[in-house]
């Protein structure tokens, strides 16, 4: 497996040198998965950061009643856990779980933590990810806790482009199908969606 950790943003214009030994002495261990394989589950310790070198994976969260949540969807090159490890609980709050065939580089929180040590860079990096991880959970919280499922649609939207998929953001959006589809109607009735070439975009 190929794996240049430089394009990876947690090591993004970090000391190759610094790093590279660092690695050297503690290189960690790959992994391959198919999609929708668990990468790593809820509720079990969380003592590596997981550098997904190819493909994609996505974290959900499921509630004691069994109710899913699909928090958040990544593609390579990415860095998955990087807010967890360093936690005082040291568990993953969410399951993720391979959307592709993938491949992934496991660093263990020791050698992460030497790194970060060394390299004022990836130091940088690392508060950077923590901070927009912060805004990013402060938005979900947003769409999810105090949104309705019209409002979440057009943010959606505002977000990624024309809908053109129902499947997938009922997925990402934490509903049934048929609801989602229900709101879209209504919203295409009410003159706020209109149907294009490209899928539901705003009118």
């Amino acid at each position: 497996m190929y794996c240049d950790i430089h394009e990876m943003p947690l090591f993004r214009d970090g000391d190759r040198k610094v790093i590279g030994k660092i690695l050297d002495e503690s290189p960690g261990r790959y992994a391959s998965y198919g999609k929708d394989d668990i990468i790593a589950m809820q509720g079990y310790a969380c003592r590596s950061i997981y550098l997904l070198c190819s493909g994609g994976a996505y974290a959900k969260m499921v509630s004691e009643e069994g109710k899913e949540f699909t928090l958040d969807t990544l593609s390579a090159p990415e860095v998955l856990a990087t807010p967890f490890i360093f936690s005082t609980q040291g568990i993953f709050p969410v399951t993720i779980i391979a959307a592709t065939d993938c491949d992934i580089w496991v660093v263990g929180k020791e050698t992460v933590r030497r790194i970060i040590e060394a390299d004022t860079a990836v130091l940088h990096n690392y508060l950077t990810i923590l901070s927009d991880h912060s805004m990013f959970l402060s938005r979900r919280l947003n769409e999810f806790a105090l949104q309705t499922l019209s409002s979440r649609i057009v943010s959606y939207i505002e977000q990624n482009g024309p809908l053109n998929n129902l499947q997938r953001a009922a997925f990402i959006l934490g509903v049934a199908r048929p609801s989602l589809s229900r709101a879209v109607s209504q919203l295409v009735s009410q003159g706020t969606l209109a149907k294009s070439g490209e899928g539901y975009v705003l009118a």
